[in-house]
């Protein structure tokens, strides 16, 4: 028997009829009470503007662009595009308006939503006038493509990445809830911003299983334990950068975590002892990562309990296939370091770009988005990092990545950011930059050099060190390498 399958904006109605009353989204505001939204509330308030929408011209395939900081408008407008069968399109607020607008010429949305008076988009305020429209659903249709991401990339050029599969599943048959171990009744908690892929992805896909999704204005470490002890969150999303800085706010140990059933991270690399430190608040078991880009190339997972046998690994393929190349795109034995190649689900990944050429492919649908790594023998992927950041200094190969978690560990250090700029004699030697800790003095580059010659060969130290007020990471943890060496020469 063929199981019933759902759009999100139909899940939205179904939920909202069997559990009018049950709360469906939290955004915790910088300032003043929370937002909170039962699902009765949600859904009709996402009937109203996707009928807003129908009547400036959305329907199935129009892109509609959501030019919003994280807030409930988001989320309803999400879920509007998705009741009209549209792709949804978000757009970060703290793009430059150069780039922002390239963007757009690349969508060409149908609609935009946006605050921003020079968009001449449909306001917040506008969103919350919509008496006018009705609150029951319009006719239902299947989003596809289901979501357009944007993306810098290694080289700093907008792009969109567009996913043009259809989001229809059974009530729990999402891919994602399967790999996330999601269950009916979730309560997830990510504090990232819903232009990245991380935090839009999983809060759509917690609604879709019948869970619920408490979101932040912004990150704030301290705030972000508050806010799991009041809203009891069973499962967390975060990336490396956020779970860094909890750790180090004031005895982290003595908050109350013990309704997080699971913590997912991802997104960036996590160095060693920030995850120790989260298997020591959590438990191993309840700290699992993924590796995976939005195309969707291929999947991996790891458990805290297997990270500790496999300490740096990323875990293995979910339902994924890894084949790791040199430089002639041939195949590198177990343990060597090459580039690599994923393929999920015995297919070609499901993605397509605009404003950029397609990534690169080899064989029967195996792609690359420019990672390195390796793969031991029991089929453990271990990343390098990626090819356009890797540094060779002196011939020798230096992971930034491996360097930025040891400094970070240093008691002053806030953040590091580590690139390779050109040198006469290595070709490129190794620049950190760092961010102090508030209050901490200045250390020394000899300091620095004695913290981090403990643990990395002397080829891998920073020749020189600068210091930063703020290193320019988006509100997804994610920094642009390349636009930080172009600055300083390239």
């Amino acid at each position: 028997m063929t199981e019933e399958l759902f759009t999100p904006g139909r899940r939205l109605s179904q939920l909202a009829a069997q559990r009018p009353d049950e709360i469906a989204l939290v955004v915790e505001r910088s300032e003043g009470a929370p937002q909170v939204l039962t699902r009765l509330q949600l859904e009709q308030w996402a009937n109203r503007l996707a009928h807003r929408l129908a009547r400036a011209g959305v329907g199935p395939q129009a892109m509609v662009a959501i030019h919003l900081p994280n807030c409930a408008e988001h989320v309803v407008a999400t879920l509007a595009a998705f009741k009209l069968g549209a792709c949804p399109m978000p757009v970060s607020t703290r793009m430059p308006p150069a780039e922002r607008d390239a963007l757009l010429a690349l969508g060409q949305p149908a609609a935009i939503l946006s605050d921003d008076p020079q968009l001449a988009g449909i306001s917040r305020a506008e969103m919350q006038a919509l008496g006018d429209c009705p609150d029951t659903p319009p006719p239902d249709a299947v989003p596809q493509p289901f979501k357009a991401i944007a993306s810098g990339g290694s080289t700093g050029k907008p792009k969109l990445i567009v996913s043009p599969g259809a989001f229809q599943y059974p009530a729990m048959g999402h891919p994602f809830v399967g790999v996330l171990g999601l269950q009916d009744g979730d309560r997830l908690y990510s504090p990232g911003p819903l232009y990245h892929n991380q935090a839009f992805l999983f809060t759509q896909v917690a609604l879709f299983s019948g869970g619920s999704a408490v979101l932040n204005e912004r990150f704030d470490a301290e705030r972000c334990f508050d806010i799991i002890e009041r809203w009891r969150p069973t499962v967390l999303s975060m990336v490396p950068t956020m779970l860094l800085r909890m750790l180090r706010t004031a005895a982290p140990e003595r908050r109350d975590l013990s309704s997080v059933r699971t913590l997912w991270h991802l997104a960036a690399p996590c160095a060693d002892w920030v995850k120790r430190g989260w298997i020591a608040l959590l438990g191993a078991e309840r700290v699992n990562e993924l590796w995976a880009a939005t195309e969707i190339t291929g999947i991996t997972t790891i458990n805290g309990s297997d990270w500790l046998q496999k300490p740096g690994s990323v875990g293995r393929g979910w339902n994924t296939e890894i084949l790791v190349l040199d430089a002639d795109r041939k195949p590198l034995p177990v343990g060597e370091v090459g580039e690599l190649f994923t393929r999920f689900a015995g297919a070609p990944a499901p993605y397509r770009y605009l404003g950029a050429a397609p990534a690169e492919t080899y064989g029967e649908g195996y792609t690359s988005v420019g990672d390195l790594g390796h793969v031991d023998a029991d089929g453990y992927l271990f990343l390098a990092d990626r090819r356009v950041d890797l540094i060779i200094s002196g011939g020798a190969n230096v992971v930034p990545a491996e360097v930025e978690a040891v400094l970070t560990q240093h008691p002053a250090v806030r953040d590091a950011a580590v690139i390779g700029l050109k040198d006469e004699d290595l070709g490129r030697r190794v620049h950190a930059l760092i961010e102090l800790r508030d209050g901490e003095p200045r250390p020394s580059a000899a300091e620095l050099d004695r913290h981090a010659r403990s643990q990395l060969a002397s080829y891998k130290l920073p020749k020189d060190y600068e210091f930063v007020a703020q290193l320019p990471r988006d509100e997804a943890g994610k920094i642009r390498r390349s636009a930080l060496r172009q600055e300083r020469g390239g």
